[in-house]
């Protein structure tokens, strides 16, 4: 029995042509395929002719099934095409109208509202802009106009300018530090610019070679006694740039070569002094004298000696702070114009230097006497038999009140052994 032949389906028309219907078609990966498969890997020549006859063979064959496609199903499209026809012109004369009513209202919003505020939110983020540039600008120039003022000072600045030097420098650290060590380039755009962010490290160079170069100066100037006078104009200015550039290293400064020098002179004297218990006196009044000499001359200069303090709670820009209140202020936490001297009294918590050379000398006299005790010895002996004869010394020779006493308290270490 016969089977009859199966009618080829829609699937079956389009098998030959699957290559042109994929989602992701492309032309010239198409073209190269039928290239290589035509010519070969190892074919010296191109032929062209024969991709190009499959190409048109498949063309004419795609035409052919068209239109027979249409010849077999014409009823049918002609009715489609009827309906097509129809229905467009329900959408014009029905739902157009309908939409263009709609659609009215919100083209006067579109035209009132929507495009009125794109033009504002656009000239606003133009203005912001403008403002960011002019601030950073600002900004920019306060640096610049620093950095101009201190690189034509240095060249070649005098005694005088050591002071206006150390203020813009320190000015100038206050800027960098209050953009932070780990800036953020984003947070603070002015970092971005190069002048003023490799200017940190000329900066931070320079200041610590001012600073060494003012510390050394005013070590050497203090030594001398014959320096210790108000007309000394270059230890004056090196005196507040030091402090201005750095407080702690102010004071660190002043104190060892004032306070620790005068104590290193006295200890040695005072050490001899136990090695012979009958130069005691001479010894200790000969300490006396030089301390005394010293510290008059010293109290008379830095008490004429003024400098401007800041305000409590301010912090200078090498991480200094006022702690204890009296640092950088008048004493009642109040900015303004103070000695030198009542500076370092304020900062010491003493009465005088002198007060604070005694107290220490006291103490390492002290400590040497225990030592030499321990020890034992002629020495020792000698102390013993000396001591009340030494305590009779202090009461007469020592009128001040104070070093008397800490120096009899000294000699108490005498009598524990």
């Amino acid at each position: 029995m016969a089977v009859a032949a199966k009618a080829p389906t829609e699937v079956d028309q389009l098998e030959d042509f699957e290559a042109y219907l994929e989602p992701d078609f492309d032309q010239h990966k198409l073209a190269n395929g039928i290239l290589c498969a035509t010519n070969g890997v190892e074919n010296p020549e191109l032929d062209l002719n024969t991709p190009l006859k499959k190409l048109k063979y498949d063309l004419v064959e795609i035409e052919k099934r068209i239109k027979q496609t249409t010849s077999q199903n014409h009823e049918v499209l002609i009715q489609k095409f009827t309906e097509v026809s129809t229905y467009k012109q329900i959408l014009q004369d029905r739902i157009e109208p309908q939409m263009q009513l709609v659609n009215k209202p919100f083209s006067k919003i579109q035209r009132e509202v929507i495009e009125p505020y794109e033009r504002a939110t656009q000239l606003n983020n133009a203005v912001y802009r403008m403002h960011q540039t002019l601030q950073l600008l600002r900004h920019v120039s306060f640096f610049i106009f620093i950095i101009q003022q201190l690189e034509e000072l240095q060249m070649n600045y005098t005694d005088r300018d050591v002071i206006k030097i150390a203020r813009l420098m320190n000015q100038l650290s206050r800027l960098y530090l209050e953009l932070g060590p780990d800036a953020d380039l984003k947070a603070t755009p002015v970092m971005q610019i190069r002048l003023v962010r490799d200017y940190q490290t000329t900066l931070n160079t320079r200041r610590s070679i001012m600073l060494s170069e003012c510390a050394q100066l005013v070590s050497s100037e203090l030594a001398k006694t014959t320096s210790l006078s108000s007309k000394n104009t270059k230890l004056y200015n090196n005196l507040q740039a030091l402090y201005i550039l750095n407080q702690l290293e102010f004071y660190s400064v002043v104190e060892k070569c004032t306070v620790t020098r005068q104590l290193s002179v006295g200890t040695s004297q005072l050490s001899k002094a136990l090695q012979s218990p009958r130069n005691f006196t001479s010894l200790l009044l000969d300490v006396q004298e030089s301390a005394s000499t010293y510290f008059d001359k010293l109290n008379h200069v830095l008490g004429q000696w003024k400098i401007h303090v800041e305000r409590d709670g301010n912090s200078s820009p090498n991480g200094n702070s006022n702690g204890n209140g009296h640092e950088n202020s008048d004493g009642n936490g109040n900015g303004g114009v103070v000695s030198i001297l009542k500076l370092m009294l304020q900062h010491f918590k003493c009465d005088s230097l002198e007060t604070l050379l005694w107290s220490k000398l006291a103490l390492s006299f002290k400590r040497n006497i225990a030592a030499t005790m321990a020890r034992g010895g002629p020495t020792a002996k000698n102390l013993k038999v000396y001591n009340q004869g030494l305590k009779n010394a202090v009461h007469e020779k020592l009128t001040n009140e104070l070093e008397r006493d800490l120096i009899l308290d000294a000699l108490t270490m005498i009598d524990y052994k």
